[in-house]
């Protein structure tokens, strides 16, 4: 793959431009207590523990938590808040996890930091002869809630197509056929693995009654070429996709590294800043695949 040594050397001395921060929580150390004594997090946010009195040894997991899970006591931190030591930071990045925390000089006092994973569930109407939306796009690890509406007449939501091809997604009710009526209102499935995927209601397809389930992979944002690491080699692949006609990439999300709906010679530059330079990372998904809640016309098959 051939690159001009000017558009390279002009790349590699660009710095990328800066990207979205986590969120810092704040959790206040008094005499006998720190308060909040919880917090709900995302992944990648950071906690920072504030002195405001007393002597303390902050200390991730619960007395007496098994040794090797983050039950184990001081497993993943262990600091003093005091007035010579007045603050710790820790950053979460393990999705779908409850951190528990406590005071060693005062075992009783104990916290917890849950981190959210980042799948979520998408609700579709079934009401007057028709599922709303009528496509929905989603990440594998995503569920539809599909949801009647009351005293509706009797629907299904049967996947795949009337006449589908048996053994295959296509093949009606092979993933799932099931009633929507005021008896079943709700019916939620779980999506695992990315496809996109019709459905229809059997008494009602001769009138249109279709839908489908976009499931989108998900991705590192900047590993153009999906080998799970960032390098030289995807900055290349995103400038070959832009100027040497290569095939469209099935995770064209991915290139987007500034994650502003297009991908253009912006993208390589910031990734080349990311690598090179000491500019900001990418925001999520990254470092760990993840899906783009982000509203644009990229997706990731």
């Amino acid at each position: 793959m051939r690159m001009s040594v000017f558009l390279m050397t002009m790349l590699l001395l660009c710095s990328g431009t800066a990207w979205g921060q986590s969120t810092n929580h704040v959790i206040n150390f008094f005499d006998s207590a720190f308060l909040p004594t919880s917090l709900t997090i995302e992944a990648g946010d950071t906690v920072t523990w504030n002195h405001v009195a007393g002597t303390h040894l902050l200390t991730s997991g619960v007395p007496g938590g098994a040794p090797g899970t983050n039950d184990e006591p001081g497993l993943l931190f262990s600091a003093p808040i005091d007035s010579q030591n007045t603050s710790f930071t820790y950053t979460f990045s393990q999705q779908g996890t409850t951190i528990g925390f406590f005071d060693a000089n005062n075992p009783s006092q104990i916290g917890s930091i849950t981190v959210l994973d980042d799948t979520l569930v998408f609700d579709v109407g079934v009401v007057d002869n028709e599922y709303l939306p009528v496509v929905i796009e989603i990440f594998e690890g995503d569920s539809v809630r599909w949801v009647h509406e009351p005293m509706e007449m009797f629907h299904t939501v049967t996947s795949g197509i009337p006449g589908g091809e048996p053994g295959t997604i296509y093949e009606p009710g092979f993933l799932f056929d099931e009633e929507s009526s005021d008896l079943n209102p709700i019916f939620q499935y779980n999506f695992d693995t990315p496809m996109d995927l019709p459905y229809f209601c059997v008494p009602h397809v001769q009138f249109g009654m279709v839908g489908e389930v976009i499931v989108q992979d998900r991705f590192i944002r900047g590993d153009a070429d999906r080998d799970d690491t960032l390098t030289i080699g995807d900055a290349i692949s995103i400038l070959s996709y832009l100027f040497q006609g290569t095939a469209t990439p099935e995770c064209l999300d991915a290139l987007d590294v500034v994650d502003d709906g297009t991908v253009n010679i912006g993208d390589a530059i910031s990734l080349l800043g990311y690598l090179f330079s000491s500019a900001a990372a990418p925001v999520a998904p990254f470092p760990e695949e993840g899906p783009d809640r982000t509203a644009d016309a990229l997706l990731c098959r």
